[in-house]
């Protein structure tokens, strides 16, 4: 793994496939429970989580990478 091309294909895979499951499944219930300022703030929290946790992918990816050289 590591070609940067291969990294960044998985990436975009876990990208989709947590955004679907858990994004979409926490901004439904934001939108089903609260309304107004709540709502945008709890929409930007569970976006930046999601942004964490890509970036928590890509940085393990790259140990990987670092170990095996």
């Amino acid at each position: 793994m590591n070609v940067p091309t291969d990294r960044l294909l998985i990436m975009v895979i876990v990208a989709t496939g947590f955004a679907v499951l858990v994004g979409g499944w926490a901004i439904g219930l934001v939108q089903a429970e609260v309304s107004g300022i709540e709502e945008l703030a709890l929409q930007a929290g569970i976006g930046v989580a999601f942004l964490l946790v890509l970036l928590a992918g890509w940085t393990v990816f790259s140990g990987i990478d670092e170990e095996r050289s």
